[in-house]
């Protein structure tokens, strides 16, 4: 049995070199090749950590626009409220002028038919004095 070698004895002379010269240059390529990765592996990162933060300023801009655009439309709301307040002082205020209007022009009107009658007496008053006032001119 000891002549024969063991399932961990073949596996590891497959992996490891036989003589410690080569086994050393295999550790050394294997320490450059991680110190590779490892480098690769951090070159990475750092450039996920610049896009992380390239996009959390990103996220930060476009709050900063959301809560500007959010002012505006609150301040536009506000502006349009006061137009539509204006809008109805200014209809209120029309209908009262033409209900004005409309008052004074009866009135006008109930005077302008006194003002027809009292004209017909004063021409009918003239009519009958000027007669008179001929016949004492004679």
């Amino acid at each position: 049995m000891s002549s024969s070698p063991s399932c961990w004895e073949s596996i590891a002379s497959a992996v490891l070199p036989a003589n410690p010269t080569s086994r050393e240059a295999a550790l050394r390529e294997q320490l450059l090749e991680r110190e590779e990765a490892a480098a690769s592996q951090r070159a990475a990162v750092q450039r996920l950590t610049e896009r992380a933060d390239a996009l959390q300023r990103r996220i930060d801009d476009v709050f900063r626009e959301t809560a500007a655009a959010q002012a505006a439309a609150s301040s536009a709301e506000r502006r349009q409220r006061e137009a539509e307040d204006q809008r109805r002082v200014a209809v209120r205020t029309y209908e009262m002028h033409e209900e004005k209007l409309r008052v004074l022009a009866k009135e006008l009107k109930v005077k302008e038919g006194r003002f027809r009658v009292l004209d017909a007496i004063l021409t009918t008053v003239r009519s009958r004095n000027r007669p008179v006032s001929r016949n004492r001119a004679q």
